[in-house]
């Protein structure tokens, strides 16, 4: 039966095996079908993965009676599956588009509460496999299962697996635990250095607005990559490149590299030239960018003093604080 879940070829045919023959069907059997599911539904075409909405496909298979059917099959058997099958089911269900408050979800997230002392390296990192889809990578770190008890634990596991899987992973992917890291602070070596690796081998094939999101931790940890003699100016040759294309992103990244006392002179000399200024002035954040343009100009006059290409035309600075701030004012606002 697993065999020929496996070999299925559409989501009818996956939820027929399931449901039509319940005598040759075990309770390991649903999550293989569950995962399935979601990886049949990645390749159709249609609106993204959990589109629920009974519009694209994901949606018409959580209307279907056979997919209720499974989905109480698993909450039926929950309690039977191995500490994978219950990652991987909440894997799926990520993929798939089910709301939190469904009660498969439900039923899977406390079943993994109450076997948090039980959950190996080997349960997490397998579902960061080269396989696993970035919406379910997603769901994972946001989930509160990650941030309840086991914090450090699932970072120590993530550290050891996340090196040896990098090369595996999309831009997309290795953006979200960036995102994950820079969220919530975590000044893990080990983690920072494998983004900066990352960076390093496909900056070249990466888009600005990536390339932001890689580089922020550094920047909000303070650290600089063990790597950065060789990331700083690769980052900068790729800016030359790319300053334009991405006014906000560009920005963006200068600003991180400002705060590890990086100072790339020639992409300074783009971004402050008239024509990316009259470039931004023609976009929606238009007025974020020329914030961010004035916090860089006055961080060059402090602290880059040899610097002696153009400035920021001072029609387009923008005052940060129109007066004196207490302490509390200033928290509040920045």
């Amino acid at each position: 039966m697993k065999r020929l879940i496996e070999r299925s070829r559409s989501v009818g045919e996956v939820l027929r095996w399931v449901t039509q023959n319940p005598g040759k069907v075990s309770a390991s059997h649903y999550p293989i079908a569950l995962h399935k599911l979601g990886q049949l539904l990645q390749q159709q075409p249609g609106p993204p993965m959990g589109a629920g909405d009974g519009r694209g496909p994901a949606g018409q298979v959580l209307e279907q009676p056979e997919f209720h059917a499974l989905c109480q099959a698993i909450v039926s058997g929950c309690a039977k599956f191995d500490n994978f099958s219950i990652v991987n089911c909440l894997y799926a269900a990520a993929a798939l588009g089910l709301p939190g408050e469904s009660p498969l979800v439900r039923v899977l997230e406390d079943e993994s509460r109450s076997r948090l002392g039980r959950f190996n390296q080997k349960d997490v990192s397998m579902v960061f496999s080269s396989e696993a889809n970035n919406k379910a990578l997603e769901a994972i770190f946001s989930s509160q299962l990650f941030y309840e008890n086991r914090q450090e634990r699932f970072i120590r596991s993530m550290a050891e697996w996340l090196p040896r899987k990098a090369e595996n992973l999309t831009p997309y992917t290795m953006a979200l635990i960036a995102k994950y890291v820079a969220r919530h602070r975590l000044r893990e070596p080990r983690l920072l250095d494998t983004i900066a690796n990352f960076l390093l081998k496909r900056g070249e094939q990466l888009d600005s607005k990536v390339i932001q999101k890689l580089v922020f931790p550094f920047s909000r940890m303070n650290y600089r990559p063990s790597n950065h003699g060789e990331l700083f100016p690769k980052l900068e040759a790729i800016l030359e490149q790319k300053a334009g294309s991405s006014p906000l992103a560009t920005v963006n990244i200068l600003m991180s590299m400002f705060q590890l006392s990086h100072f790339p002179q020639t992409v300074l000399h783009q971004v402050f030239s008239p024509g990316f200024i009259t470039n931004v002035m023609s976009t929606p954040y238009a007025l974020i960018v020329r914030r961010y343009l004035s916090l860089l100009d006055a961080a060059v006059e402090l602290e880059f003093r040899e610097y002696s290409g153009p400035r920021l035309d001072p029609r387009y600075r923008v005052l940060m604080f129109e007066h004196a701030l207490t302490a509390d004012e200033a928290n509040r606002k920045y």
